[in-house]
């Protein structure tokens, strides 16, 4: 099933086309399940290297299921083992035509916005700590994947943990076009850090923002009415 928002078909079509012969690299931190709501499905239809991060050992095990490279962390700024990780059993609540298991809320720790939201379904869930590695994505990339050079398409969803990962990694150095980041409650701290790192906001698909790097923003703006033709393409 595709993102919400058809965000990751959009960002597609718009900015990478569908040239199966130059496939792109995709790090998705929060790589959840690889079947519902998954930003990274549709890049694999097309061939690309997707490199998930998941700390959910029950995510990881369908994504190794299916043979796809997947590295059981939770990101963050620091590097740190043996840490807590709250796993919110949503017990199949319905949402977008499919049924949540514990994509939401599920994090280092349910903060502020999160933890007002949760308490309105409280009882409908389920939270359960487990142990966790915890490392920097620059740490990760570092160790497990030292032939990365490049990132095409970056996407973090970690439950309002954004922020803190972007910190533990270097965005000069891999330099992705496209960043996509959760930002559920539409909170400006994360459009001011992007803009620090030379990015510019493209458009909120709710609940992501499309950030695009400088010359990719100018690209596409360039073809303002390329956006229009691509959503009536996706019914928005």
């Amino acid at each position: 099933m595709t993102a919400e928002k058809n965000v990751d078909r959009v960002v597609q079509k718009l900015v990478f086309g569908d040239d199966r012969a130059r496939p792109g690299v995709l790090v998705e931190v929060g790589a959840a399940r690889p079947d519902f709501l998954s930003i990274s499905a549709s890049f694999r239809e097309n061939g690309w290297r997707v490199i998930g991060i998941e700390p959910n050992p029950d995510f990881c095990e369908l994504h190794r299921a299916r043979g796809y490279t997947v590295h059981q962390y939770a990101c963050s700024d620091v590097d740190a083992d043996d840490q807590d990780f709250f796993v919110v059993d949503s017990k199949g609540a319905e949402y977008l035509g499919g049924s949540v298991s514990f994509e939401s809320f599920s994090s280092l720790g349910i903060k502020d916005e999160f933890r007002e939201l949760h308490r309105t379904v409280e009882k409908s869930t389920e939270v359960r700590p487990i142990k966790v590695r915890v490392r920097r994505l620059d740490a990760i990339l570092a160790e497990h994947e030292p032939d990365l050079d490049r990132i095409d398409l970056l996407a973090i969803d970690v439950e309002g943990w954004e922020l803190n990962v972007l910190r533990g990694f270097s965005l000069g150095k891999y330099r992705p076009r496209v960043v996509i980041l959760e930002n559920l409650f539409d909170k400006p701290e994360y459009r001011d850090y992007m803009a620090g790192q030379g990015y510019r906001l493209w458009r909120r698909l709710e609940p992501n923002e499309v950030y695009f790097d400088e010359e990719t923003f100018a690209r596409v703006r360039a073809d303002a009415s390329l956006f229009e033709r691509i959503a009536r393409l996706f019914g928005r």
